[in-house]
C-alpha cells in the first residue's frame, strides 16, 4: 500500500527527569537525547517500516538538522520530492520526560507552518496514487485541507489526528472519514467532560451521547479515541462501540506512542476496513501493539515498529480481544 503524509519535522531534543517541573522549578536531568522528530514525521517513518510506501509533504530549514531529515528520509526509502526548504532554521521541539512516562514540552514550528496549497498541489500525483491520506495539526492547515481536497477528488480516504488540539475547520472535517484523537482531543471534540477514571466500557458508555450527536455534524465513516493504559474504543454511525484493551508493558516513555498507534491503525486498515468488522479489530490490535512497543522504549525513530519486531511482540503476548458493547446503558 502507499500512504501519503502531510507531515512535518522537528528536531527534538529531550531531558529525563525525576519528575515533571513545577512552575518555577528546575530540575537535574539525568539524561538528554536529541533526534528528528514531528507528529508526521513519526507517522511516515512508522508506516514506512510497517512495510508502506510512504510519500511525506515537509517544511524544513535551510540547516544542519534539515540535511539531515533528507538523509533520514533517503535511507528509509522514502524520496524527498516533496520536501521544502521554506526557511533558514528548521522547527525544533524541547520536552521532559518524567520517570514514570509522563512529559511535556514546546514546539518551535517554524517551516512548518509555511507549507500552503500551493505546496500540496505539487504532490497531486502522489496523492491520488495513495491508499491513504494522513495530516495531523503541527503542519499548516491550508496545506493539510489541499491534500485532503485532492484526496477526495481521487477517492483516497483520508485519516485526522487534530493534535495539538485546535478547533477542527468545518470545510476540514467534511473531508475526513476517520478521525484519531487521545481522551483530551475527544472531550474538546464532542465539547464533553469524560470519565477520569474507569475501564473502557464506562468511557464508551460516558461518550455515546456526544458521538451520536458528532455523526449529525460529521459525514464520517469512524471516529478512534486512545485511552492510554486502558486501550481504545472506535465509534462508527450505527454500530455499537469496539473496545480494544491495551497490552500491559512499563511505560518509559509514552512521547511518540500515538503516533506509532496511527501508523499500525492506518497499514492494518488497508483499503478493506469499511464495514469490516474483523479488519477493523485486526487493525485496532496492531495499532495497540505498536503504541505499546514505543511506549515501552526511550525515544521515538528507533522504537518505531518493523514488521519484524510487531509480530514478534504480538507473538510473544496475549492478543486483546476486541469487543463490542452489549448495549449502550441509557443516562440516568
Amino acid at each position: 500500500m502507499q500512504v501519503f503524509v502531510a507531515a512535518n519535522f522537528l528536531q527534538v531534543t529531550c531531558a529525563s527527569v525525576p519528575q515533571l517541573p513545577r512552575p518555577g522549578e528546575i530540575v537535574l536531568a539525568s539524561g538528554t537525547h536529541s533526534e528528528a522528530g514531528g507528529k508526521g514525521l513519526n507517522v511516515a517513518l512508522g508506516c514506512r517500516r510497517l512495510g508502506a510506501e510512504v510519500r511525506a509533504l515537509l517544511g524544513i530549514g535551510r540547516d544542519a538538522p534539515g540535511d539531515g531529515l533528507v538523509a533520514l528520509l533517503r535511507a528509509h526509502g522514502i524520496p524527498d520530492t516533496h520536501v521544502h526548504r521554506l526557511a533558514e532554521t528548521s522547527g525544533m521541539g524541547m520536552g521532559f520526560i518524567a520517570r514514570d512516562g509522563q512529559n511535556c514540552g514546546a514546539v518551535f514550528a517554524g517551516p512548518n507552518l509555511l507549507l500552503d496549497a500551493a505546496h500540496a498541489e505539487l504532490a497531486q500525483a502522489d496523492i491520488a496514487a495513495s491508499d491513504w491520506v494522513y495530516g495531523q495539526f503541527e503542519t499548516a492547515l491550508p496545506a493539510v485541507q489541499r491534500c485532503f481536497e485532492l484526496a477526495q477528488a481521487a477517492g483516497v480516504p483520508t485519516l485526522l489526528n487534530p493534535s495539538p488540539w485546535q478547533a477542527i475547520p468545518d470545510a476540514l472535517l467534511a473531508l475526513t472519514q476517520v478521525l484519531l484523537v487521545n481522551e483530551v482531543e475527544a472531550a474538546q471534540l464532542l465539547g464533553t467532560a469524560l470519565p477520569a477514571d474507569g475501564d473502557l466500557t464506562a468511557l464508551a458508555q460516558g461518550m455515546h451521547t456526544a458521538v451520536d450527536a458528532l455523526w449529525s455534524r460529521w459525514p464520517g465513516r469512524l471516529l478512534v479515541v486512545t485511552a492510554g493504559h486502558r486501550g481504545c474504543i472506535a465509534f462508527a454511525p450505527g454500530r455499537l462501540p469496539w473496545l480494544c484493551p491495551a497490552h500491559a508493558v512499563d511505560a518509559i516513555d509514552t512521547l511518540g506512542a500515538g503516533d506509532a498507534f496511527a501508523s499500525g491503525l492506518i497499514v492494518a486498515l488497508g483499503q478493506g476496513w469499511e464495514g469490516d468488522s474483523a479488519v477493523l479489530a485486526t487493525a485496532l490490535r496492531q495499532a495497540t501493539a505498536c503504541g505499546a512497543l514505543v511506549a515501552s522504549c526511550a525515544g521515538v525513530l528507533d522504537a518505531l515498529p518493523s514488521r519484524e519486531t510487531l509480530a514478534q511482540f504480538r507473538v510473544a503476548r496475549a492478543e486483546p480481544e476486541v469487543s463490542t458493547l452489549a448495549a449502550i446503558r441509557p443516562a440516568s
